[in-house]
């Protein structure tokens, strides 16, 4: 059976490159007051890294989303494509910005009051904030976590765990002191002995598997009482014949035994 192995936390996440926009060599193509000029590439490309959208970017200098496709699978733009990339990359990055924002200062909604708005209410996205911090900061909170059996442990089990030696440690002190035995203990180890409580799925868990386990116990116990029963029953009915053969052994004997000499 093959061991399993702890789980490996993933990497720090590496540092972000500069902002702003990699130079880049715009497509050569002939020029066109209404095509692809360099400048409108470059602007395309601005565009692109602002709205995170092709078709957007696109009408924003002029052309269309599929003029701007036929563009970026042009043989000649590896250049061009590799600042598409950039674009999407920056323009992901602002909305993980917003995300954010959002989590941390929460939306706010109008609040009306016969037919008038008196005033607002900040709402904040509980498991927006979750997901951020799992995707965001996996070191702390990543679900690897979660694979490790350590992780249900109590936060404070070393100082609890010590505690409890230490409490140990005195209560022997004082035995020695009045000249009896210290008490035999098992090892204590801080950090196993001090767990979280279990969740009520758990305790569930846990008592069916202590009630199946007490049902087995008492009935190999019943199979045990039967066994030993009809033994005895055996052990009874065996004595009771060696009885009446032994009495009767006695009866054939008797005559003989009373005139031992008589004719």
């Amino acid at each position: 059976m093959p061991r399993s192995r702890r789980p490996i936390p993933p990497a720090p996440p590496a540092d972000d490159a500069a902002n702003a926009m990699p130079d880049f060599d715009p497509v050569p193509l002939r020029e066109r007051s209404d095509g692809w000029t360099p400048d409108r590439q470059i602007e395309f490309i601005e565009a692109l890294a602002a709205t995170g959208c092709v078709a957007q970017a696109a009408e924003s200098v002029g052309m269309n989303r599929v003029a701007a496709y036929r563009l970026r699978g042009d043989p000649r733009a590896a250049s061009f494509r590799a600042a598409w990339r950039w674009a999407l990359e920056h323009a992901v990055g602002q909305l993980s910005d917003a995300v954010t924002s959002r989590a941390i200062h929460g939306v706010a909604r109008p609040v009306f009051f016969q037919g008038k708005q008196v005033g607002e209410r900040r709402y904040y996205d509980e498991r927006l904030a979750m997901f951020l911090l799992r995707y965001r900061d996996p070191m702390r909170y990543g679900a690897w976590i979660d694979k490790v059996k350590s992780a249900s442990r109590h936060p404070e089990a070393n100082t609890l765990g010590l505690f409890d030696a230490m409490i140990a440690l005195c209560d022997d002190a004082h035995l020695e002191q009045f000249g009896d035995p210290p008490a035999r203990r098992r090892p204590m180890s801080p950090g196993s002995r001090c767990v979280m409580p279990d969740t009520p799925e758990e305790a569930h868990e846990k008592l069916v598997a202590e009630n199946d386990r007490l049902r087995q116990d008492w009935g190999k116990e019943a199979e045990r009482a039967d066994d030993a029963e009809f033994d005895l029953a055996e052990l009874r009915a065996s004595i009771a014949a060696a009885s009446q053969a032994g009495a009767a052994a006695d009866g054939s004997a008797g005559p003989e035994g009373a005139n031992p000499g008589g004719t």
